[in-house]
């Protein structure tokens, strides 16, 4: 650098640091402060300020790591008088957790902090809200991490100016559902004990705040290790059913699925009339760990993936491993609802027409990356499934989705023969 780039920089320095300095009314800026996000415009950088001024010093927002909510400013009715409130999640220098403070608008207009609660660590992983109680508010619902990999569920309630910990309890996974069709959400809580042992707990709040707790059993120890997933969602002819997938085999490396639904009279959960426990274990158990069961296509119901008869492993040598699947709602006196092809190393699964089930045999491609999906005695080629990079333009191939940074592509052969007038190639493929 020569002398004159030198002086510049020299000078634009002490500029800079003059500017700072110079501020009426303020003192010099730490670092940290000049790393802070800029100043938000409109109603969130009205309710930063209120926090800021009530706080005394300027809040470190905090964003949730996952979930569908990942924004610090959570907006909703959490009193349930019809208007909508603010809460914001922060840190500030002499507390170590993540906090929750909520806001209202004055007579004014004016956003001004109600009351604040510290968390249970120093890390959102989700949060979302939840109608658990009677009336029309909003709870809170955050699930915490530490840094030892402990996670922590709690519940806030916001009323008369308070805000109430409902409650904290250890998780792995947790819902947010109405299981017990009271109309309200309930939550369905996996966490593992001491001793490794899952337990599921199903949460439903009682008249006076809190909650009374069902046991949710299902799992027998003689078959199962442990829960994997819970999911839940509608049956074919309404109500609400729950999807366990636990594991099994001697390994315990292997799922197998149980579906239960809540008794009124009994306030617990039951297995489902439509399917036997010992049949669904032996429909549905996979040596897939990462296919568990699941709302596929988003219409409310969880479908339970199986593995057909007949269903093969191709590409052994390499390591690849394919495989049909057949999704079941073991609600519905017609479960079948959906088959296609699982590509378990790249973690995508490509639905075709059902009409195909039963008929198809699946063989390595001419090409590197192709599979073929044939006739049983290989004589007709349905459909030919590649794998390229992303910047292949090869025309005539049907794009299908861009997995683990690769470009999964289709064709349909010269024998694939479609009946069913709603099947779309190109709306087929999920990444799982």
């Amino acid at each position: 650098m020569n002398v004159g780039t030198r002086l510049a920089a020299a000078v634009c320095a002490a500029a800079l640091c003059a500017g700072c300095a110079g501020l009426p009314g303020t003192e010099r800026a730490s670092v940290e402060e000049l790393l802070r996000a800029p100043r938000l415009e409109g109603d969130y950088g009205e309710i930063q300020a209120a926090l800021d001024g009530w706080l005394g010093q300027s809040a470190q927002l905090r964003y949730p790591l996952n979930g569908e909510l990942l924004s610090p400013f959570l907006m909703g009715d959490f009193d349930g008088d019809g208007v909508q409130d603010a809460a914001v999640l922060y840190t500030a220098t002499d507390v170590p957790n993540i906090c929750l403070a909520v806001l209202q608008k004055d007579d004014a207009g004016a956003w001004q902090v109600q009351d604040a609660v510290e968390g249970l660590t120093d890390t959102v992983d989700t949060v979302r809200f939840a109608r658990l109680q009677e009336g029309g508010a909003d709870q809170i619902v955050v699930g915490y991490t530490a840094q030892q990999a402990d996670s922590y569920l709690a519940v806030y309630a916001y009323q008369d100016g308070e805000i109430d910990d409902i409650l904290a309890e250890p998780y792995d996974q947790y819902l947010v559902e109405d299981i017990t069709g009271t109309g309200y959400e309930d939550l369905l809580v996996l966490d593992t004990d001491a001793q490794g042992a899952s337990q599921i707990k199903l949460l439903t709040s009682d008249r006076e705040g809190g909650f009374r707790q069902a046991a949710v059993m299902g799992l027998s120890a003689d078959r199962y290790t442990g829960c994997a997933s819970l999911a839940a969602g509608m049956g074919a002819y309404g109500g609400q059913y729950l999807v366990l997938d636990g594991w099994t085999g001697v390994s315990g490396a292997n799922l197998a699925s149980v579906l239960l639904r809540y008794n009124e009279q009994t306030q617990q959960m039951e297995p489902a009339r439509q399917i036997g426990a010992d049949a669904l274990y032996e429909a549905s158990l996979r040596n897939v760990p990462d296919l568990t069961s699941r709302d596929l296509d988003r219409d409310g119901v969880v479908e339970i993936p199986t593995q057909p008869e007949g269903a093969g492993l191709i590409n052994m040598d390499q390591g690849r491993r394919m495989d049909f699947i057949l999704w079941m709602d073991y609600t519905s006196a017609q479960p079948r609802k959906s088959f296609g092809l699982l590509d378990e190393e790249l973690g995508f699964y490509l639905e075709l027409p059902m009409e195909w089930y039963g008929i198809l045999m699946l063989t390595d491609g001419p090409a590197e990356d192709t599979v073929e999906l044939r006739s049983q005695d290989g004589e007709q080629l349905y459909l030919t499934v590649r794998v390229t990079g992303l910047a292949d333009r090869t025309s005539g191939w049907t794009r299908l989705g861009v997995v683990s940074n690769r470009l999964v592509q289709a064709q349909f052969g010269p024998d694939a023969a479609l009946n069913d007038p709603l099947y779309r190639l190109s709306r087929s493929f999920y990444i799982l």
